[in-house]
Order: C-alpha cells, then structure tokens, then sequence
C-alpha cells in the first residue's frame, strides 16, 4: 500500500518596516561635586568595585582616630612618669611639721611619731613634757640623712653644733649635740629610730662623757666576774655574775615564776616579775597592778613618773616607784616570746646589775 507524504509547511517571515529614529532629549543626571575631607586631590577613577572603594574610606577614618589615640596614651604615660618623678624627688615636703615635745625642731622629712598609737597617754605626755621625743625613720634612709638634714637646717635655726660624736665612740655618748642660747639638745639613733633629747649646756658641750665613764665602770664589774645563767626553760636569758644569788618564786600567773638577783652580803636586789598578758591593757597599768600586789602585803606603794623607751622593738616603760619609804627604779617590758609583760624593778636607785640587764637581757627564743 502506498504511503502518504507529509508535507511541511513554511512560515515566511514577516518583515515590519523599519522605523525612522526619532529625536529624544534623554536627561542625564549631573554628578555633583562632593566636598573630600580625606582626597584633597583628584584620584584616578578607580576599576576596582565599589566595596573596596568604601573599605578605603574607613581606613583613612580609623587611622587618624588610632594616631590621636596613640598620642593621647603617651601623653598621659609621660604625665604620670613627671608625676612619679615628683614625688620622689619631693616626697615629704609637705610632712615637715615640729618634733613633738621640742618647740622650734622641724621634723625630718617622713618620720613618724613613734609612740603615735599611744600619743594620748599620760606616760607618753610626761616623757614629752620633758622635752624629749623620738620618731621613726623611714626605710629608704639612714642615719647619716638625719645628720646632713639637721646640719643644714638647725644652723638655719640659730643653733650651734658643738660634738657630732660618732657611734662607739669609747668615752662620749654617741650623737649630734647642739648649743642655743642656755638649752642643750642631743639627736641620736637608737634602734634605727631618732631620738631627740633636751639635755644642759654643759652636758652638750661634754657630749654625756660623765655617763659614759659610769658604764664604763659598771661594764668592767661585770665583766670581771665569772657566769651563771638562769633555768633553761625559763622565758628570759642572761649571764649573771655568780657574786649574785639567783632565787624563783610563784607568781600570781600560771606556770610563770619570778626571779630575783641579790648581791652576796648585801641588800641590793632586782626582782623580774610576771605582771600580766601583753597588749590587754596600757603598760602604765601594770605599773600599778604590781603596786597593787604590794599593797596585798601591806606595804604602801605608788608611781611617782614613767618615761617610754624603746626596748627590742617594742614599747616599755623607765619607772620611778616609791613603796614604803624608798624609792624603787623599774622598767615594764614584754617578753614577744610568750607575750607576757614583766616589771624588772631594784629597791635602789643607779643599780649597776639593773642597768646591765636592761641592755643584756634576751628572750629565750632570741639569738645571741
């Protein structure tokens, strides 16, 4: 059978007549001109996108702020390197006051009153009334800065350098001694500390020599005898010579004896006497608990004065009691070992065995 052909139709294009062009007034927008805070100069249009073109803006804004930034630390670090620089160079200016208890003594520059914490109290008040005084020093300097600072502006003062006496020196008292008018004042160290000392003409002018040769007395009694030292487990240590009879007895403390030191043949005695806890109270009342104690045996007692002193880094009290009809010279002082305060006392005054435990006497736990 025969089959039939499809035929495929064409489509003939159709042709639109072309069009003649018209003229058309195309408005363009005019780029303004923008003010550049940042390209004072004309730059090349850039091919690169246009993010790139905003990072660049930011960076020319943060780099000015980061320079300004800069600046400003350094300035403040300088500042505050001058300000450092300041205080250094004059640090304790504004600390110069007078020396407690003197009338016309500047203080050195960053001393402290030593017994500052017990300004108010009446033992405290005595010793200065009597024109003495002492005060700290400050870590950074030394003696030798008192004296060049005393040199200067005591002169300035009208005061009159008589002995600058160096210390162990063998017949004077070691210090700088100056002379106004008919007043006397001794400056000198004593445990790292300045002491102040209103002393007479003519004891400035001898720089204390009379003192020294009674030490030098007293030291070569004591020297000259043989030893013998207390109990070991007693709270204190010291040699005494063996012309001396060592006696304990109870005290009112638990498990803390007294001991005395009476002269062979003689009445001469120095008693230590536990008194009480260290710190519970002020050390002029314990002046008066051991009078109480006496009072207890029917024996009158009271304290005529106390100065402060300075005893291996702790405050203690130089006493004079009377109990009866004598007078008794003591001294309060704390043992840092067991924290106890002792009354170290003699029934006579100028005691040559007082004197040397006072500047001898250790705590047991202390090295020699």
């Amino acid at each position: 059978m025969r089959k039939r052909r499809n035929k495929k139709k064409t489509i003939n294009p159709i042709i639109m007549p072309k069009q003649t062009p018209k003229d058309s007034n195309i408005v363009k927008r005019k780029r303004r001109n923008r003010i550049r805070l940042f390209r004072p100069f004309k730059k090349k249009k850039s091919t690169l996108p246009k993010r790139r073109g905003t990072q660049e803006n930011i960076k020319y804004l943060v780099i000015p702020i980061l320079s300004l930034l800069v600046l400003f630390i350094i300035y403040g670090a300088i500042r505050y390197v001058l300000f450092l620089k300041g205080n250094i160079s004059k640090p304790d200016n504004q600390e110069i006051s007078k020396v407690l208890g003197l009338e016309d003594i500047p203080t050195f520059p960053g001393s402290q009153f030593l017994f500052l914490n017990n300004k108010d109290d009446s033992v405290v008040k005595d010793f200065l009334s009597q024109g003495n005084s002492a005060y700290k020093i400050p870590d950074s300097k030394g003696f030798i800065d008192v004296e060049e600072y005393y040199t200067d502006v005591l002169k300035g003062l009208d005061w009159e350098l008589v002995q600058n006496v160096p210390l162990g020196s063998p017949d004077k008292k070691h210090g700088i001694y100056w002379v106004k008018e008919n007043k006397g004042l001794r400056i000198y160290s004593k445990h790292k500390d300045i002491w102040y000392e209103s002393i007479s003409v003519s004891d400035a002018t001898s720089a204390l020599s009379h003192q020294v040769a009674e030490e030098i007395e007293r030291d070569m009694l004591m020297a000259s005898s043989e030893k013998q030292s207390l109990l070991p487990d007693y709270p204190w240590k010291i040699e005494i010579p063996k012309e001396y009879i060592i006696k304990y007895s109870p005290s009112k403390l638990k498990e803390l004896r007294a001991v005395s030191f009476q002269k062979l043949g003689g009445s001469d005695t120095v008693e230590l006497f536990p008194i009480g806890q260290w710190k519970s109270k002020e050390m002029d009342y314990f002046l008066n608990d051991y009078c109480k104690i006496k009072e207890e045996n029917e024996l009158q007692c009271g304290v005529i004065n106390s100065i402060p002193i300075s005893f291996k880094d702790t405050l203690g009290l130089q006493s004079t009691l009377q109990i009866e009809d004598e007078t008794y010279e003591a001294y309060a002082i704390a043992n840092t070992h067991n924290y106890i305060v002792y009354i170290l006392i003699s029934n006579t005054q100028n005691n040559p065995l007082l004197d040397y435990i006072i500047n001898n006497i250790k705590t047991i736990d202390e090295k020699d």
